[in-house]
């Protein structure tokens, strides 16, 4: 159904690859433009947090309506583009869900990040919260909470962290070995997967010479 060059992207764990196909191109803008959304939609209610904290003066609930204005219209589109725009990928590309550690990664931070910013966004989360009471579980969920909502400056910082580390996950892609503990690339013991192709020898590569430039008659 798709072209070859897109059904093969991300067959090594660094993407050695052809030249992109458009539509890699494409999907991959659309993953920057949700991924920019995302990210700095959580850096600025970062900003908003320090801001009710530190200035005095600013009534807290404008600032708590900011940063719902934010979520609901930076935050949650972006991860919603990421998330299917990585879809695409895991499905229609070789990259798959499990192919490789970082796209593992990955994806357990974006679903991660679904489920509980879905959670604490709706007033489900709060109210489970209460009715939990001081049980273990209650403290468990406000930990996430605090992750995904930040009440305090470290857990701000370490939210920070965790985008800063899914954006140059996919930059730099440092985790580009399979579960079992193989190395893709180059030179790695990857082994074989349904729909890879086996490289021939240099030895039973074949070139035709180059033929040979015309003689111009004086």
């Amino acid at each position: 159904m798709l072209d070859e060059h897109v059904r093969s992207f991300g067959q090594r764990g660094k993407c050695y690859r052809f030249r992109d196909h458009d539509l890699i191109k494409n999907m991959k803008a659309v993953h920057l433009l949700s991924a920019i959304a995302w990210g700095g939609g959580a850096f600025a209610m970062q900003a908003l947090h320090i801001l009710r904290t530190s200035a005095g003066g600013v009534p807290p609930e404008m600032v708590a309506r900011c940063s719902w204005f934010i979520d609901t219209w930076v935050v949650m589109p972006g991860l919603f583009g990421c998330i299917l725009t990585g879809l695409f990928y895991s499905f229609f590309t070789s990259l798959g869900f499990f192919r490789f550690a970082w796209i593992i990664y990955k994806w357990l931070i974006s679903a991660s990040a679904l489920f509980w910013g879905l959670f604490f966004w709706s007033s489900a989360g709060d109210s489970l919260i209460a009715w939990l009471g001081n049980s273990i579980l209650a403290d468990l969920l406000r930990f996430m909470r605090g992750l995904i909502l930040p009440d305090s400056v470290w857990a701000s910082i370490l939210q920070t962290c965790i985008i800063l580390s899914m954006c140059l996950i996919s930059i730099y892609r440092p985790l580009s070995f399979l579960p079992g503990g193989h190395r893709a690339g180059p030179g790695g013991k990857m082994p074989l997967l349904p729909g890879d192709v086996t490289p021939a020898p240099p030895e039973l590569c074949v070139t035709e010479p180059a033929a040979e430039p015309e003689k111009r008659l004086s």
